[in-house]
Formats: C-alpha cells, structure tokens, sequence
C-alpha cells in the first residue's frame, strides 16, 4: 500500500516526539526524583524565629546617633597628632628654591595685524561681513573665513571682532576702531 507525502510526515513527527520524550526521560525525569529525594529526607524543623524588637530598636539607636568628631582624620593612616602646647617652640620650615628646567612662557595671544571699521550685511538678513584695513588694502570678511593663513574669524559683533589662532588654539579679540573725527 502506497503512502502519501503527508502521512509519511506525520509518522516522521510521531517517531520524532516518541524520541524526544525517551530524551527528555532519561536525562530529566531520573534528575527530579533524585532532588526530591535530598530534600524529602530527614525530619522537618522550623526555623528559629526570633523576637526582632530588639534589633529593630538597636537600628533606631544608631539611626538617631550623631556624629561627634574626635579630630582624627579617618582617611589617613596612623595615630592622632599630639595637641600643640603653648611652651613647644616652633619650627620653621623653608621652602627650598625651585631646582629644575623653568617652563617656557605661554605663548602670546594672536594678533589679527589689521584694522576693524566696520560691519555690513550683504542681502537683507545675510550673514554679517566685516571690514578690516590691512595698509592701504580693504578686506571683506565673514565668520569662518582664514586672514593670513592661520587666522579664522569666530564672530564678528556690532563693537568686536573676535579670531582664533588656529595653530594654537588661542584666541583674542580686537575692537571696533571709529575714524578720527574731523
């Protein structure tokens, strides 16, 4: 007698389950009578319950404490400092000189070299421009952009205009330079 496709699955699938509980027997079902068996021997005993007023009262004691410092300072090893006396002499301690390289100085802050005079904006509500005079040249400026190849402006504000080195990181600020009134 011929068998179709799907009973031929189902057959699989019987012997598959069969041989998953044969597994699961021999490697649980031998495991939980063996605890049980630990647990079931021996008598049964309470377990010793205590009055915990006692303790409970002893944690409110120290609950209420106040600490009351004795002058030792708990993180440093070793026994309390005597008491300075009146009649002890003191000592004197000199500083000894600095022996070593000396630190260079910092560096100076950066110059911008030229001469701010004004501010503007190109279209309505555009970025702002400023007008920096490097001898007889005229420079038109916005933020972000580089003046002497090192030089970036950071802002430029209705009195300064402020800049950043960028090879050091420093940075300076120069104000707004009116002309000579006549």
């Amino acid at each position: 007698m011929a068998q179709t496709k799907q009973q031929k699955e189902i057959i699989a699938l019987v012997a598959l389950v069969v041989i998953a509980g044969l597994v699961w027997y021999a490697f649980v079902g031998k495991h939980q009578a063996g605890a049980a068996a630990l647990f079931s021997s021996g008598t049964y005993t309470p377990i010793n319950a205590e009055d915990y007023a006692k303790p409970i009262i002893d944690l409110e004691k120290s609950r209420t404490t106040e600490y009351k410092s004795s002058g030792r300072n708990i993180f440093v090893a070793g026994p309390v400092a005597p008491p300075p006396t009146a009649n002890a002499p003191k000592t004197v301690t000199q500083t000894r000189p600095f022996v070593g390289p000396m630190l260079p100085p910092p560096p100076p802050k950066p110059e911008l070299g030229m001469k701010f005079f004004g501010f503007g904006t190109l279209p309505s509500n555009g970025p702002r421009r400023a007008f920096l005079q490097d001898g007889e040249d005229v420079r038109i400026v916005g933020e972000g952009d580089m003046v002497k190849n090192n030089i970036r402006i950071t802002h430029i504000g209705n009195d300064r205009i402020e800049y950043e080195d960028i090879n050091t990181g420093m940075k300076n600020s120069t104000n707004l330079e009116l002309p000579p009134q006549a």
